[in-house]
């Protein structure tokens, strides 16, 4: 069964625990049993533009995101738009998508609970001079999402997660689709 992990967990198993609390500035390569995985960069994330909360540091919030599989949301045609800007933004790397039901996953997973976020976490802006807001309550599980569902921007898991069956891979973010199992 294919899974997916954290990129801490990956660092951690890698020997490369230096890069949990450090944003990359460009794609770090690890090996794991002589398999190289690549772990893509941070390079949005700037703490200039984050109000934390006193008490939370810079460091902790990039651990937090390390500590994190995400996924963007979206319909059975794509995913939302800040997917597709994502996808366009490291389109010269060839990166694969993969798409599948949330419902399959949860019910895979029963012990992973989803976690939201209103924006995307890892590029944060100042608007209006105004920082980001960042911290231990970026990312919020349903009951606590004071938004419509559509204000989803992220969906994330704090552990590792199995992939369902009817999971599907491909070169866009659009298709054209295939079965990854």
């Amino acid at each position: 069964m294919a899974r997916l992990f954290p990129a801490a967990t990956l660092m951690e198993r890698a020997g490369r625990t230096d890069l949990i609390r450090v944003p990359r500035r460009h794609s770090e390569r690890v090996s794991i049993d002589s398999r190289e995985i690549v772990l893509r960069d941070q390079a949005p994330l700037h703490k200039g533009n984050m109000r934390l909360p006193k008490g939370h540091s810079f460091e902790q919030f990039v651990e937090s995101l390390n500590r994190r599989i995400f996924f963007w949301p979206g319909d059975s045609a794509s995913p939302i738009s800040y997917g597709i800007r994502h996808f366009e933004h490291y389109r010269k790397e060839l990166p694969v998508i993969l798409r599948m039901d949330v419902q399959s996953l949860l019910r895979l997973n029963p012990k992973a609970s989803p976690l939201f976020c209103r924006y995307n976490s890892g590029s944060p802006r100042c608007s209006y001079g105004k920082r980001s807001p960042r911290g231990p309550n970026t990312f919020v599980a349903a009951v606590d999402f004071n938004e419509t569902p559509g204000k989803v921007v992220e969906v994330t898991f704090d552990t590792e997660i199995a992939l369902p069956p009817n999971t599907e891979y491909g070169l866009h973010p659009k298709g054209p689709w295939k079965r990854l199992l």
